[in-house]
């Protein structure tokens, strides 16, 4: 049965603030489209400065930023918040030590994702995100124990995705021929055998969404959403 209000729900954001920008957008969004009238989503954010985040991952301070993950969603779930979500792919690699430190859900991208990969009855996909993202075992371990395989570009390329993200999407700038190049990388993943393709990072859908490729895509900012608000309204 669909609630009367929606449960409130803690967000990790501002990682970065373009895709915060979104995540709300669609949460209230799909409030609003399941209650009617003037309904929204009921949301508590922690929006960070995303300049602080890059350093601290750049000198691979993850214990740190773990640390500071977990003692901001205790002060969410202290302020009312039913449940946590991390609103970054990258960011969920402190995702054990945020679950560990707070009493309620934490709704996990990796899993929202993973489940419609499954759905889709597909095995081996593209992963487009963030170096850290495609590099660090926690996305691919994460994934291969839903037996899914993640396929990244090979170096130097996958860094200069990484760049992409970096210096351009995350200041919310999309440069000439980007979404012609991102769909050249992925149509090389695709001959390496991936069946469909992972938007690993909340940035990526500023250069690629499904409209620009004929296989399975999966948006795992929106799959994200879609899970948060099931736990909202039902």
């Amino acid at each position: 049965m669909t609630r009367t209000a929606p449960r409130r729900l803690g967000l990790l954001g501002g990682i970065t603030w373009h895709s915060s920008l979104e995540f709300e957008r669609l949460l209230n969004e799909g409030v609003n489209a399941r209650l009617g009238g003037s309904s929204a989503a009921d949301l508590l954010v922690r929006s960070y400065n995303f300049q602080q985040i890059a350093d601290a991952q750049a000198a691979g301070d993850w214990d740190g930023l773990g640390d500071l993950f977990a003692r901001d969603a205790r002060a969410l779930q202290a302020a009312g918040a039913e449940a946590i979500l991390i609103c970054a792919n990258t960011m969920h690699k402190v995702a054990p030590a945020v679950a560990a430190a707070i009493e309620v859900p934490l709704i996990h991208m990796l899993d929202a994702t993973a489940d419609a990969i499954t759905d889709a009855g597909l095995d081996t996909v593209a992963l487009l995100g963030t170096g850290y993202t495609m590099r660090d075992p926690f996305y691919r371990d994460h994934m291969a124990a839903r037996g899914i395989t993640t396929v990244v570009p090979e170096e130097p390329m996958l860094a200069e995705v990484h760049a992409l993200i970096y210096d351009h999407l995350a200041r919310g700038v999309v440069p000439d021929g980007a979404r012609e190049w991102i769909h050249r990388v992925y149509e090389d993943l695709k001959q390496r055998g991936a069946q469909g393709v992972i938007s690993g990072c909340t940035e990526i859908p500023m250069v690629m969404t499904a409209d620009d490729v004929a296989e399975p895509y999966f948006d795992s900012m929106g799959l994200h959403v879609a899970a948060a608000l099931e736990f909202a309204l039902d």
